[in-house]
């Protein structure tokens, strides 16, 4: 009986010594490994700046125009099959359009700065969304890169 209650008696520590080193052993390697802040050299941001040249003058740029049924204007003539999902037409336009550019900086008369085919899509508030999606569909057929959208 002596021997149970000696047995029940004593209680039973826990070092925590080593999980404790092991702890801030684990705190230092993250302390060190983890960069906080990334140099600002390794940024890959591109500033605003003024062009090299002051006579830069870019040329006009494409503007599509969404109404209200649809319908899809290139610089204001209507396109025929401003209501079809692939829009050959519109195509074929912006493919002419970015051939000529293409071939005045390739003769160098132009810059790419200058001459890059750039498209504005202006759609109207009631317009469904699927003839804008369209319209970059048949932009991105077309090899348009820059795209922006206005009001």
């Amino acid at each position: 009986m002596e021997t149970l209650k000696k047995i029940l008696a004593d209680e039973d520590t826990v070092d925590l010594t080593p999980m404790i080193d092991v702890t801030f052993l684990l705190l230092i390697y993250f302390m060190v490994t983890t960069m906080l802040k990334q140099p600002e050299a390794e940024l890959s941001i591109q500033l605003p700046g003024k062009p090299q040249s002051s006579d830069l003058k870019p040329m006009e740029m494409c503007k599509v125009k969404i109404g209200d049924e649809g319908e899809v204007y290139l610089n204001g003539s209507e396109i025929e099959d401003g209501t079809d999902f692939e829009m050959p037409d519109l195509v074929g336009n912006l493919k002419q359009q970015k051939g000529m550019r293409d071939q005045l900086i390739s003769s160098g008369a132009k810059t790419k700065a200058e001459a890059e085919l750039k498209v504005q899509i202006d759609s109207s508030g009631i317009a469904e969304h699927q003839a804008a999606i369209s319209v970059l569909n048949a932009c991105s057929e077309a090899g348009v890169n820059k795209v922006t959208f206005g009001f």
